[in-house]
């Protein structure tokens, strides 16, 4: 518009110069300074969409910053401040006609209302060179932006250390096929890592806080991208999360030493049992509900023996971390358990202590085909091995560990409406982003 103005206004300026009319001077002296204004006009605009560019810039971040900090549960002094802080990292200043404004939820846009979510607002005075001679007055450049926080994932399977190689690894020739996601913690550049002929399904995707190593005859297929380079996973009972404790009651033990279960012996009962628990080959063993605790022992499933329960939980836990025990699920056993749906250990069926040391031995479950296991595994101090699971299409396992390594073929599908009857914890990713 401002360019056709001073079109205009050239081609009359043109004609005043041929006109012998001493009203041409007249008319001349009135055009001079709207022909500058307009001209002026033209560059002022060109300083403001520049300036507004600028402050977009530094809106979006702010509101970045101020959603990272909602993430972290800050109050809202912090999340203003935080906002503030990164808009004048960006050369935006408040003061002086500059403001910035910070709701949350928004209250306008497609977010409105949406407690996950910030809105960032950034007013700024614009600066009139030029166009003051065309009398315009209080103009002002106004940028908006909107980020929230959102939760993607759905992993089952999450490698909890934060620096070491193959957090999560599949190699040989192991074939896992999953429907549900894959995550690993750690920031290696193998944090997740196919080797081998090894191939992994999984659903959505794969996600590592470090980087994704893929072997030149490994295959990692997925319906959506990877994603190397993400955010890490909230351990969903750690701290940040439920915040298991190992029981403390009962505190009597039921057995002392070594407990050798074999075929026709009764049934354990929930309790505390200190020494090792055994179930031998020919044990057949139909579990009660209830917590059953291993103190300063290792549980073990030898093959060819079955072991069933509803309501289960097997803790493992120690006074000295160093006899913290392991479990070692053998080939060939037939494992049907699942997890309680209420309590302090819903939907949890493994729980070793968190202050087992990693150095002191990994945890096998290695049932095959015949192991069905219907709840959270659970070994943040140590690694879990795994090679199995069921082919029906009922049922919620999760495998969580400092380490989580499958050697074998598993074929695993989870129906999120068991997950949810279990009381099962999502393991979710949370991602802070640009909306709006």
């Amino acid at each position: 518009m401002a360019n056709i103005v001073q079109k205009y206004l050239l081609q009359q300026l043109g004609r005043l110069k041929k006109s012998t009319s001493g009203a041409a001077l007249v008319y001349f002296a009135i055009l001079v300074p709207l022909i500058a204004g307009f001209a002026g006009l033209g560059f002022d605009a060109t300083m403001w969409f520049m300036q507004k560019r600028q402050m977009q810039t530094a809106a979006d971040s702010s509101a970045l910053a101020a959603a990272y900090a909602l993430s972290k549960d800050q109050t809202d002094q912090e999340i203003i401040l935080a906002a503030t802080k990164d808009a004048e990292a960006n050369n935006f200043t408040t003061g002086n006609g500059n403001s910035l404004s910070l709701t949350t939820p928004p209250v306008t846009g497609g977010y409105a209302g949406q407690s996950n979510y910030v809105m960032v607002k950034l007013n700024h005075p614009a600066e009139l060179v030029f166009t003051k001679m065309l009398d315009i007055k209080d103009i002002e450049i106004r940028t908006t932006a909107t980020a929230g926080i959102l939760k993607v994932g759905e992993h089952c399977i999450l490698a909890l250390d934060e620096t070491m190689d193959k957090a999560l690894e599949f190699s040989g020739t192991s074939d896992v096929d999953i429907n549900c996601g894959v995550a690993s913690n750690s920031n290696s550049t193998e944090s997740i890592y196919l080797n081998g002929t090894a191939t992994l399904s999984a659903n959505p995707s794969a996600q590592a806080y470090g980087d994704i190593y893929q072997g030149t005859n490994a295959t990692l297929n997925t319906p959506n991208p990877i994603q190397p380079l993400s955010q890490r996973a909230i351990d969903p009972y750690g701290p940040e999360g439920r915040d298991l404790e190992v029981p403390t009651l009962p505190s009597i033990c039921i057995n002392t030493g070594s407990l050798q279960i074999k075929l026709g012996d009764p049934d354990p009962l929930p309790g505390r049992y200190c020494g090792d628990m055994t179930f031998n080959a020919n044990a057949d063993t139909t579990l009660a509900p209830g917590v059953y605790i291993i103190d300063g022992g290792d549980l073990t499933i030898r093959g060819g023996a079955t072991l069933s329960g509803t309501g289960v939980t097997f803790v493992l836990t120690a006074a000295d971390p160093d006899d913290i025990g392991t479990v070692d699920i053998g080939g060939g056993a037939t494992i049907d358990l699942t997890a309680p749906n209420h309590g302090d250990y819903a939907g949890i069926v493994f729980f070793q202590d968190p202050r087992a040391l990693y150095t002191e031995g990994d945890n096998k479950f290695l049932g095959g085909p015949a192991m069905n296991i219907k709840g959270a595994v659970y070994f943040p101090g140590q690694e879990l091995r795994f090679s199995g699971g069921s082919s029906t299409s009922s049922g919620c396992l999760q495998l969580l560990g400092r380490k989580v390594t499958f050697t074998g073929n598993s074929k695993l599908y989870n129906d999120q409406s068991d997950c949810a009857f279990l009381g099962i914890e999502k393991i979710s990713r949370t991602l802070v982003t640009m909306v709006e």
